[in-house]
């Protein structure tokens, strides 16, 4: 009986030393893993609205199709290998065939597979380990205030290695689309993900990162993540300029499309680039430099504004009304917003925020003032947004008169001059009428006491202004001697006449 008894205990413990892997002994302690549910406190019905979530919420991956993962079955090599993840969202495992593992965690798909071989009696106690060798292609949509709306395929971060790559953060998305508007809402930017069928919403404020460079806002994309960046309902001119500079802003290199009415010299449709304008000789001359990048304040004159664009249409005409100029734009959502720009106040306090940052299909519109004071006028005559040169007539009794091409606020003496100085037979040398024509429609005509040896002043020497007229009159003597001429005139005609008859009756008798 012991000798029986002997033998039974040698037996079991040949075959338990000897036995395949696949018999490994059930362990009573370690229990079968449970499906992961979805967050707490968040509805499960897909058609509800979306939860909104403050935090950064870290969403485990979910497989789908496209992905490729590695299942380690322990001490069962023949089973342990990569395998893709199918068009259909499945899984061809050994034995147990095909098992749907889309929008399931890698927990999830552990568990289930772990299951499947213990239930179909395959595996005894399975420890299953599951990991993602390679993730499917992140693709976005990223709509609204973006230059190039539209759905992108995001490339993965980091070294192009398995254990170098980590997945694509919001920012570059934005920077692949080309950059956030200036008319966007930093502060209310959200991602809207799907997860488990279930959305939920991603508030981000990209204001707490330029201020206090808070990297919780950057967050990791998943697969399917939609970015809707909203319009700011009033822009903050010291905002829009510091979000201008940031690497996720709108591309300034690119060119974008502007219009301009009203009170310019050449109103119509422009392209402007994010170069600097620049100026040879004081002739409206551009020159752009397409491969200079714009990202930070060090070529903030670069930057497409308001007042480039003005320049880039020849300047403003004297009847600018520089207060009230208004920039129209249309936003994603059809609607249209003004942004009123004051270049009066840009001259009196040079704060780039008195200038207008443009975006591509803004409209420009410049009205007529009412009425602008002289030395107003003047101010904004030598101003970068005006025109390089003026355009002043000089008629009358000079060497050279007609239309004259100067620099702007030049003085009347420098015109004359222009135009060759006095014909000193026949002009009145002490005074000049200075002839122009108002903003509102109006003509004044001053008379001016020239004196070549005074200075820049209102009353000898004034600073003349574009379209401006200056009429010299005749001398007496120059008065007397053509009303001699218009008297006399006929009778010479006539004398002259006869003369030639008689020379041509001489002529022809001597033949």
């Amino acid at each position: 009986m012991f000798k029986s008894a002997f033998y039974k205990t040698l037996w079991t413990l040949f075959f338990v030393s000897f036995s395949p892997p696949v018999f490994a002994q059930e362990s009573n302690a370690r229990k079968p893993l449970i499906p992961l549910s979805p967050p707490k406190n968040t509805p499960v019905n897909i058609t509800s609205p979306p939860s909104t979530i403050n935090t950064r919420q870290e969403f485990p991956y979910t497989l789908d199709a496209g992905d490729i993962i590695s299942l380690d079955i322990f001490n069962v090599p023949e089973y342990s290998r990569e395998y893709p993840v199918l068009v259909d969202g499945t899984i061809n495992l050994p034995l147990i065939n095909r098992i749907s593992v889309v929008g399931l965690t890698l927990a999830e798909v552990e568990s289930i597979i772990r299951q499947e071989y213990l239930d179909q009696g395959l595996l005894r106690d399975p420890i299953v380990s599951i990991n993602l060798t390679a993730p499917r292609p992140i693709m976005v949509a990223i709509v609204g205030e973006i230059r190039t709306p539209g759905s992108y395929f995001v490339p993965f971060e980091g070294i192009p290695t398995d254990k170098g790559r980590k997945f694509p953060s919001l920012i570059s998305a934005l920077k692949l689309a080309n950059g956030i508007n200036a008319s966007a809402d930093t502060r209310q930017v959200k991602v809207i993900r799907n997860y488990k069928g279930q959305e939920y919403t991603i508030a981000i404020n990209f204001w707490d990162f330029l201020e206090q460079g808070d990297l919780k806002q950057n967050i990791l994309l998943r697969d399917g993540d939609r970015i809707i960046i909203p319009s700011a309902a009033e822009l903050n001119p010291t905002e829009v300029l510091r979000v201008a500079t940031a690497n996720f802003s709108a591309n300034l290199s690119i060119p974008i499309t502007v219009s301009l009415v009203g009170e310019v010299n050449r109103p119509g449709p422009y392209t402007l680039t994010g170069d600097d304008v620049r100026s040879n000789n004081l002739n409206d001359q551009l020159n752009f430099q397409s491969n200079t990048v714009i990202r930070d304040q060090q070529v903030l004159a670069g930057i497409p504004t308001a007042t480039r664009a003005i320049k880039t249409a020849g300047g403003l005409t004297a009847k600018a009304d520089i207060r009230n100029i208004e920039v129209r734009r249309t936003l994603p959502s059809g609607q249209e917003q003004v942004i009123k720009v004051n270049l009066w106040e840009f001259l009196q306090t040079g704060r780039f925020t008195d200038d207008s940052l443009l975006q591509n299909g803004d409209r420009i519109f410049v009205p007529t003032a009412k009425s602008i004071e002289d030395n107003e006028a003047r101010q904004i005559a030598v101003a970068s947004f005006s025109p390089n040169r003026i355009n002043v007539s000089v008629v009358g009794e000079v060497k050279k008169p007609g239309l004259q091409e100067l620099p702007p606020n030049v003085s009347l003496q420098q015109a004359l001059l222009q135009a060759g100085g006095f014909d000193n037979r026949r002009a009145r040398e002490a005074t000049a009428q200075l002839i122009r024509l108002n903003p509102n429609g109006t003509v004044t005509k001053r008379t001016i006491k020239v004196d070549f040896n005074s200075p820049l002043n209102e009353e000898n020497n004034p600073p003349l202004l574009n379209n401006d007229v200056i009429f010299i009159e005749r001398s007496g003597l120059a008065v007397a001697g053509d009303a001699t001429f218009a008297v006399l005139n006929p009778f010479t005609q006539i004398i002259n006449l006869i003369g030639n008859a008689v020379l041509i009756f001489d002529r022809l008798n001597n033949n």
